[in-house]
């Protein structure tokens, strides 16, 4: 039960409106699933050998369910795992595009420090879709964690909200973000710092969140 949409960044096309439209999509799809759970095989989930150390048991499994989660080659889910900024874009990228391989080789960016990376064509669609952005002199920092923050923008700029009308540019860009992802439901049950790096139980947790609010 998966919808695919895409789209052509070089025909002008409005991105916000793109963005709002694949996350309401996904949104549609994730309450199907909450509505009517998937019968008869044992989940992706059920497999996950430490599913008992996982808090956000609901988030995870759906996520999951989606494809846009998965878990290590041996089994495992590693929830108190720290998520990468690449990692990050990866699974914003399978929001926009569930279960579509994404392919960026045409249309390169300016960031300097993702060539050969394993992540670098899910960095360079958000980044070009304006997701997520750099640290200044071209470079994305890819390996670096990610902290709520800064997941919390790239969720709610992927929703459709525009970083330079909302302010989540310039110096109290920490301020804005908060204040719109508090509102949408983003930090819902969400215990920690937003300034910290965020785990992979977490990660689950505020997507899942940005799906359904």
């Amino acid at each position: 039960m998966m919808v695919s949409i895409q789209v052509d960044t070089s025909y002008g096309v409005n991105m916000n409106v793109y963005r709002w439209t694949a996350g309401l999509a996904l949104a549609v799809i994730l309450t199907c699933l909450l509505l009517v759970p998937r019968a008869g095989a044992v989940s992706d989930f059920d497999r996950f050998r430490d599913k008992t150390e996982i808090v956000n048991r609901e988030a995870v499994s759906k996520l999951t369910e989606l494809g846009i989660i998965s878990g290590t080659e041996s089994g495992y889910f590693n929830p108190t795992g720290l998520v990468t900024r690449a990692e990050m874009a990866k699974m914003i990228a399978m929001v926009m595009n569930p279960n579509q391989v994404i392919n960026s080789s045409s249309k390169q960016t300016e960031l300097i420090d993702i060539e050969g990376h394993w992540a670098a064509e899910y960095i360079h669609y958000c980044y070009r879709l304006g997701i997520i952005a750099g640290r200044g002199n071209n470079r994305f920092d890819p390996d670096a964690n990610v902290t709520a923050d800064e997941a919390a923008k790239m969720l709610l700029v992927a929703a459709g909200y525009d970083p330079i009308r909302k302010k989540f540019t310039g110096q109290d860009w920490v301020i804005h973000v908060s204040d719109v992802a508090v509102r949408m439901g983003i930090y819902n049950d969400f215990t920690k710092a937003a300034s910290d790096p965020i785990s992979r139980d977490d990660a689950a947790l505020l997507i899942y969140n940005a799906l359904i609010g």
